[in-house]
C-alpha cells in the first residue's frame, strides 16, 4: 500500500484546490522558510485524526482553516483528502478488495468535523480502526517532524513503549482490551444491580405466595358458592314457568279475534296504499319539473355571462395587437444599430494585425540576448559554488551548533517548565477534598439505605389496606347481590298474593266501578279490618262475601239503575259491639262491623252450644271459622292458606319487608360506591409508593457507584503522586546534563567564528563580479519583460475586439429571436379574435328562453293532479277510524292477558336475570342439576359456605396474578443473572487471551527492533553500539528507554549526546522498527538539519536503502538530500500568504538533459 496524491482545499495556506502527487517511492518537498511546506505533514496527520490543535500547530481546530491574506478572504470550511494504492492487499477487512482507498476529513468554521472514507461518511474510530496495526496514525513513529527527534530520545519509558506496541501491531488488542474492561465493569455493575433487585423480590415473592394460596381457597368456595346459588335460582324459575303456560292459551284465543279485525283493516290500507303511490308519482313529477325550470333558469344565466366574458375577450386582444406591431418597429430599428457596431468592431481588427507581427519579432530578438547572459551568470554560479560550498560546511556546522544550542536552551526552558508543573500539581494533589466526600457519601448512603426501608414498608402497609379493602368489597357484593335475590323473591311473592286477591274479588260494571270512584268509595272492608291473627279464620267465615266488596257511605238510591253492582257493603251509624260479640276482636272503626256484632264467639264447641242454649246468641263462631245456630252447623273448619285476610296480611308484610330491603340495598349501594373509590385511592397511593421505593433504589444505587468511582480516584490520586515524584527525579538529572553540553558548543561555536572571519575578503571580490554579471541579466530581462508587456497589451486588445464582435453577433441572434416570437404572437392574436362567435351564444340564449316557458307550463299541470289526489285520499282516512276503534278495544282485551302473563314471567325473568349475572346458561344449569336437588337442602349448603369464606378473613384477590408476575420476572431476572455471569466468564477469558497474545507479540517485537537497532547504528555511526532495555518485568506494563554510545564516548545517559547523535540515534530506531513493521509511508520534516554532509549522506544511503520497501516523503534544505529523491515537489509562495506546489520528475528532467 502506499500513498498517491494528497488534495488540500482551504486547509492552512493552501486555499486553492491543490493535489500534491507522490508517484515515486522518494519525494522531497522543497521551498523556502514559511512557505507552507511542513502544513503538508500537517495535512496528513490531520486526516489521520489527530484532535490536538497543539500538535498542529494551533489554538483551534478551526486554526487549520485558511484565515484570509492581504489580497484573499478567508474560507469557511477546509478539506484534506488522502488517496491510497492497495492493489497490493495490504488492508484487511471490509475495505481489502478496494484497490484504491480514499480517506477524507472536513472542518467548518462552526468547528464541525466530518470523516469519508471512500466518500461514504463515517467516524473517527472507523478512520483509526482502518490503520490499526498499520503503523499509520496520527502519532505513529512513521511522521517524524521538527522537534520529534529529541522528543522521541527523550521520551518517558511509558511514552517510547507506544512505538514499540505500534510496530508491534498490538494497539488494536490494547484498544480491545480496553473495551472489554470497560464492558467488565458495566456487568459487574448490572450484577450488583441485580443481586438487590433479586433479593428484595424473593422475599415478595414469599408473601403473594401465602396469600395467593388463600386466594385461591377464596376462588374456590366462591366457584362452588356461584354454581349452588345458580341451581337454586334454576328450582325456582321452574316453578314459575308452569304458571306462565296456563296463560298463554288464554291469550293465544284473544289475538285470533284481534286478527280477524286488523285482516280488515289492512283492505283499508291497501286502497290508502294505491293513492299514495299515485300522490307520490305526482309529487315526484312535480319535483322533476321544478328541477327542469331551475335549470333552465342556471343556462340562461351561463349564457348572458359568456356572451359578456367574450366581448371582454376581444377588446383585451386587440389592445396587446396593438402593443405588439410597437414592439416589433422598436426591435428592428435596435438590430439595424447593432450591424453597423459590429462592421466598425471587424474594421479595427484587421488594422491591429500588422502591429502584432512586429511585436513577435521584437520579443525573439530580446530572447535571445537575455539567454546569452543567462549563461554567462550560470557559468559564474558554478564557479562560486565551489567556494561557498566550503564555507557553507563551516556556516553549516556553525548552524548546527547554534540550532543545538537553541535546542537545548530551549529543552532546558521546557525542563524548567515541566519542573514547575510537576511541583504545581503534586501541590494541587490534595486528596482531602476527595476524603471529605467520600466520607459524606458514606453517610448518604447509609440515610439512603434507611429511606429505601422506610418505602418498603410504607409499601407494604398499603398492600395491606389494599387486601382489606378488597376483601370488604367482595362480601359487599356478595350481600348486595344476597339482597337483590331476595328483593326478586318478595317481588314475584307480592305479585303472586294480588292475583289471589283480584281472582277473588268479582268485578262490577263500567257503570257501577265509576259512580263508586265519583263518590271515593274505593276500600274494600279487607282493607279496613285488622284482626288478631287467631280469629282471622273466623272473621273470613263471617264476613267472607263481603271482604272485597267496596264500603259506600251514603244511600243506595244515588246508584245508577240497571247496572250491575256486585256486592256492596253500606255501613250503620256507629254502635257499640255487644260483648262477646266478633265484632270485639277486631281493630277500627265501629261503623264498619255490622255485619260481625251479631254473632259470639266461642273458644270451642261446647261453649258454643252453651251460648246457644242460654239463648245468648242466634249464631256463634269458634276460631278455627265453624259456625253453629240453634239448629244448624256451617263448614268444617278453615284453612289459613285460602283465607282472604292471611293473603292481604301477608301482602303488605311482603311490601313493608321489599321496601326495607331496597332501602338497604341503596344504603350498601352507596357504601359499594365509597369502597371503590378507597380502593381506587389506594391503588394510586400504591402506585406512587412503588414509584417512590424505585426512585429511593435507584437513588441509592447512584450513591454506591460514585462512593465507588470516589474511592478509585483517591487510589489514582496516590498512584499519581508516586509518578510524579519519580519524574522530578528524572528532570532534575537532565537539567544537569543539558546545562553542561551548553559549555562544550560555546567553545566549539568560537572556534568556527574565527575560520569564517578569515575567508571574508576574498568572498567579497568573487561576489562583486556576480553582482556586475546579475546587473546586466537584469537589465535584459527588464527591456525583455518591457517587449512582452507591449505585446501582451495588443494581445488584450484584440482579444477585447473579438470578444465584443461575438457578444453582438449573439445579441443579433436574440434579436432576431425576439423579432420571430413576437410576429407569431400577433399572428396568433389575430387568429384568436377570428374564432369568437358571439352570434352563436346569442342564439343558444334565445332557445334556453323558449325552454324554460315549456317547462312551466308542464309543472303547473302536474300540480293541479296532485291536489285532486290528496283530496280522495283524505276521505278515506276518515273512514278508516271505525275499524281501529273495534281493534283497539280487543287490543285492550290481548293486553290485559299480556300483563297477567307477564307478571309470571317477569318473576322466572328476574329470576332468569339473576342466573345470567353469575355467568350460568339455564338449559346447562338444569342438564348438570342433580336429581336429588331441593331449595331446603341447597340454602344449607350455600350458609355452610358461606361460613367458610368468613373464616379465610381478608383475601388479596390480585395476589395470584402478582404472584404469578413476580415468578415471572424472577425467573427473567435469574436467567439475566447467568446470563451476565456467564459474559463475564467469557470477557475475563478474552482478557487472558488479549494478554497471552500482547506478551508473546511485545516480547517478539522488542527483541527484533532491539536486534535491527543495534545493527543500524554503527553502520549510520560508523561504529559504537545501541540497545533498548525494558524497565519492569511485567511485559504489559513495562516501559522502554533507549542507550545508545557512538564510536568513542562511554557516556552514562544518552541525554549527554549532541543533537545530531540524537537524530541520528533516533533515525536509527525508527529504521529499526520500519523494518520490523514497515508503515505503507515514512514523512520526514527536516530530520536532516542538525547533521552534518558526512552525516547527511550516511542518513541518505539508509533512506535509500528502507525506500525499497516503503515510500518516503520528506521535507528538507540540504542539496545532497534532495539529489537523493525521484521526485521533487516544491512549494512557492509567490503571492503572499496563499502556498502552490511545483513539480519536477528528478529521472525526467535528467534524460532531457542528457538528449539536449
Amino acid at each position: 500500500m502506499r500513498l498517491k496524491h494528497i488534495k488540500l482545499v482551504g486547509f492552512k495556506s493552501f486555499v486553492d484546490a491543490t493535489k500534491v502527487p507522490f508517484p515515486e517511492q522518494m519525494t522531497c518537498v522543497v521551498g523556502p522558510n514559511g512557505c507552507g511546506k511542513s502544513n503538508v505533514i500537517d495535512a496528513v496527520r490531520w486526516v489521520l485524526g489527530e484532535s490536538s490543535a497543539k500538535n498542529l500547530r494551533g489554538d483551534a481546530m478551526t486554526d487549520v482553516i485558511f484565515n484570509g491574506s492581504t489580497s484573499r478572504k478567508p474560507v469557511s470550511q477546509a478539506s484534506v483528502e488522502l488517496v491510497f494504492d492497495n492493489s497490493s492487499g495490504r488492508l484487511q477487512g471490509e475495505y481489502g478488495s478496494y484497490q484504491e482507498i480514499s480517506v477524507k476529513r472536513l472542518v467548518t468554521r462552526e468547528a464541525q468535523s466530518n470523516y469519508f472514507l471512500n466518500g461514504t461518511k463515517c467516524r473517527r474510530r472507523d478512520i483509526t480502526d482502518l490503520f490499526l496495526g498499520t503503523g499509520l496514525g496520527p502519532r505513529s513513529y512513521a511522521i517524524i517532524e521538527q522537534g520529534m527527534i529529541s522528543r522521541l530520545i527523550e521520551s518517558r519509558p511509558q511514552e517510547l513503549r507506544v512505538f514499540i506496541e505500534e510496530a508491534a501491531g498490538i494497539s488494536k488488542y490494547k484498544e480491545r482490551r480496553r473495551d472489554t474492561e470497560n464492558r467488565m465493569q458495566r456487568t459487574r455493575d448490572n450484577l450488583e444491580r441485580l443481586t438487590d433487585v433479586r433479593e428484595e423480590l424473593t422475599s415478595q415473592l414469599h408473601k403473594l405466595q401465602r396469600q395467593a394460596a388463600a386466594a385461591k381457597r377464596y376462588k374456590e368456595l366462591k366457584a362452588e358458592e356461584r354454581t349452588l346459588k345458580a341451581q337454586l335460582q334454576a328450582l325456582k324459575w321452574l316453578h314459575y314457568q308452569q304458571q306462565c303456560d296456563r296463560v298463554e292459551e288464554q291469550l293465544r284465543e284473544q289475538q285470533t279475534e284481534l286478527e280477524r279485525w286488523v285482516a280488515e283493516q289492512r283492505g283499508t290500507e291497501r286502497g290508502q296504499h294505491q293513492l299514495r303511490d299515485t300522490q307520490q308519482e305526482l309529487k315526484n313529477s312535480f319535483d322533476e319539473s321544478q328541477q327542469s325550470f331551475y335549470q333552465a333558469n342556471n343556462d340562461i344565466t351561463r349564457l348572458e355571462q359568456n356572451i359578456q366574458h367574450q366581448r371582454q375577450l376581444s377588446d383585451k386582444r386587440r389592445r396587446e395587437e396593438d402593443e405588439g406591431r410597437i414592439q416589433l418597429t422598436q426591435l428592428r430599428q435596435h438590430q439595424e444599430e447593432e450591424q453597423q457596431e459590429l462592421e466598425l468592431i471587424q474594421t479595427q481588427l484587421a488594422e491591429l494585425e500588422p502591429e502584432m507581427e512586429l511585436a513577435e519579432a521584437a520579443s525573439m530578438e530580446v530572447g535571445d540576448k537575455v539567454a546569452q547572459l543567462d549563461d554567462d551568470y550560470q557559468s559564474w554560479q558554478h564557479q562560486q559554488q565551489s567556494i561557498q560550498q566550503q564555507r557553507a560546511a563551516k556556516e553549516q556546522q556553525q548552524r548546527v551548533l547554534v540550532t543545538e544550542q537553541q535546542g537545548i536552551q530551549v529543552l532546558c526552558s521546557r525542563l524548567q517548565q515541566q519542573m514547575d508543573q510537576l511541583q504545581k500539581q503534586l501541590q494541587e494533589l490534595d486528596t482531602g477534598q476527595l476524603q471529605k466526600d467520600a466520607t459524606e457519601l458514606q453517610q448518604n448512603v447509609r440515610q439512603q439505605e434507611q429511606q429505601c426501608t422506610e418505602a418498603r414498608q410504607e409499601l407494604a402497609q398499603a398492600e395491606g389496606k389494599q387486601q382489606q379493602v378488597d376483601a370488604q368489597l367482595e362480601a359487599l357484593q356478595d350481600e348486595l347481590h344476597r339482597q337483590q335475590q331476595e328483593v326478586q323473591q318478595l317481588s314475584g311473592r307480592a305479585s303472586s298474593l294480588e292475583q289471589l286477591l283480584a281472582s277473588a274479588n268479582k268485578p262490577v260494571s263500567q257503570q257501577a266501578g265509576q259512580w263508586l270512584a265519583d263518590k271515593k268509595h274505593s276500600k274494600s272492608l279487607l282493607h279496613i279490618l285488622k284482626t288478631d291473627d287467631e280469629w282471622k279464620l273466623a272473621v273470613e267465615a263471617i264476613a267472607g262475601p263481603w271482604l272485597q266488596a267496596p264500603v259506600v257511605l251514603e244511600p243506595v238510591s244515588g246508584l245508577p239503575q240497571g247496572s250491575d253492582s256486585g256486592r256492596l257493603l253500606f255501613v250503620q251509624p256507629a254502635q257499640l259491639p255487644p260483648a262477646g260479640s266478633l265484632a270485639e276482636k277486631v281493630q277500627g272503626d265501629a261503623r264498619y262491623l255490622s255485619l260481625l256484632q251479631e254473632v259470639q264467639v266461642a273458644d270451642d264447641e261446647e261453649q258454643a252450644q252453651q251460648l246457644l242454649s242460654q239463648n245468648k246468641a242466634q249464631r256463634v263462631v269458634l276460631k278455627d271459622g265453624r259456625q253453629f245456630g240453634r239448629d244448624w252447623l256451617v263448614g268444617d273448619g278453615q284453612q289459613e292458606e285460602d283465607s282472604q285476610l292471611v293473603w292481604q296480611q301477608t301482602h303488605d308484610h311482603v311490601v313493608a319487608q321489599q321496601q326495607k330491603l331496597q332501602s338497604e340495598a341503596e344504603a350498601l349501594q352507596q357504601q359499594k360506591k365509597n369502597l371503590l373509590e378507597r380502593q381506587q385511592q389506594l391503588r394510586v397511593q400504591l402506585q406512587k409508593q412503588r414509584q417512590q421505593l424505585m426512585a429511593e433504589q435507584q437513588q441509592l444505587a447512584a450513591l454506591q457507584a460514585r462512593e465507588q468511582s470516589i474511592t478509585r480516584e483517591l487510589a489514582q490520586a496516590d498512584k499519581r503522586r508516586d509518578e510524579l515524584s519519580a519524574t522530578q527525579e528524572e528532570l532534575d538529572l537532565s537539567l544537569a546534563e543539558q546545562h553542561e553540553r551548553l559549555l562544550m558548543i560555546e567553545d566549539e561555536q568560537a572556534i568556527l567564528t574565527e575560520q569564517l572571519a578569515a575567508d571574508e575578503p576574498e568572498q567579497t571580490d568573487y561576489q562583486q563580479q556576480g553582482e556586475q554579471k546579475r546587473a546586466e541579466l537584469q537589465q535584459a530581462r527588464e527591456q525583455q519583460q518591457q517587449v512582452q508587456q507591449q505585446r501582451h497589451e495588443l494581445q488584450l486588445r484584440v482579444q477585447q475586439l473579438s470578444n465584443s464582435e461575438q457578444h453582438l453577433k449573439q445579441a443579433g441572434k436574440r434579436t432576431e429571436n425576439q423579432l420571430q416570437q413576437l410576429q407569431e404572437k400577433l399572428h396568433s392574436l389575430q387568429h384568436e379574435e377570428q374564432g369568437d362567435d358571439i352570434a352563436q351564444l346569442e342564439e343558444d340564449l334565445a332557445i334556453a328562453l323558449a325552454r324554460r316557458e315549456e317547462v312551466e307550463l308542464a309543472k303547473n299541470e302536474v300540480a293541479e293532479k296532485l291536489a285532486a289526489v290528496e283530496q280522495e285520499l283524505g276521505v278515506l282516512t276518515q273512514g278508516q277510524q271505525g275499524v281501529l276503534d273495534k281493534i283497539n278495544q280487543q287490543r285492550e282485551k290481548v293486553e290485559a292477558s299480556k300483563m297477567e302473563l307477564a307478571a309470571s314471567r317477569e318473576r322466572g325473568h328476574s329470576l332468569l336475570e339473576g342466573l345470567q349475572e353469575t355467568g350460568y346458561n339455564l338449559k346447562a344449569v338444569l342438564e348438570a342439576m342433580p336429581e336429588e336437588a331441593e331449595e331446603n337442602s341447597w340454602q344449607q349448603r350455600l350458609d355452610k359456605i358461606a361460613r367458610s369464606l368468613q373464616q379465610l378473613g381478608a383475601i388479596n384477590l390480585a395476589a395470584i396474578e402478582e404472584a404469578e408476575a413476580q415468578a415471572e420476572r424472577k425467573a427473567y431476572l435469574d436467567n439475566q443473572y447467568d446470563d451476565l455471569q456467564a459474559s463475564l466468564a467469557l470477557l475475563e477469558d478474552a482478557i487472558k487471551k488479549i494478554d497471552k497474545e500482547t506478551r508473546q507479540r511485545f516480547r517478539k517485537t522488542f527483541d527484533q527492533v532491539n536486534s535491527d537497532l543495534g545493527q543500524l547504528f554503527p553502520k549510520v555511526f560508523g561504529g559504537g553500539s545501541a540497545y533498548l532495555a525494558l524497565t519492569d518485568e511485567d511485559l504489559l506494563e513495562t516501559g522502554v528507554t533507549i542507550m545508545a554510545r557512538p564510536p568513542g564516548k562511554k557516556n552514562s545517559t544518552i541525554h549527554l549526546l549532541s543533537g545530531g547523535e540524537k537524530a541520528l540515534t533516533a533515525l536509527s530506531l525508527v529504521f529499526a522498527i520500519f523494518r520490523l513493521n514497515p508503515a505503507p509511508f515514512c514523512l520526514l520534516d527536516e530530520v536532516d538539519a542538525p547533521l552534518d554532509d558526512a552525516n547527511v549522506g550516511r542518513f541518505c544511503r539508509l533512506v535509500q536503502e528502507m525506500s525499497e520497501s516503503v515510500q518516503f516523503i520528506y521535507i528538507s534544505h540540504n542539496k545532497i538530500a534532495m539529489e537523493m529523491a525521484s521526485h521533487l515537489a516544491g512549494v512557492t509562495m509567490q503571492e503572499p500568504g496563499v502556498s502552490r506546489l511545483v513539480a519536477v520528475d528528478v529521472d525526467e528532467a535528467v534524460a532531457m538533459a542528457e538528449a539536449s
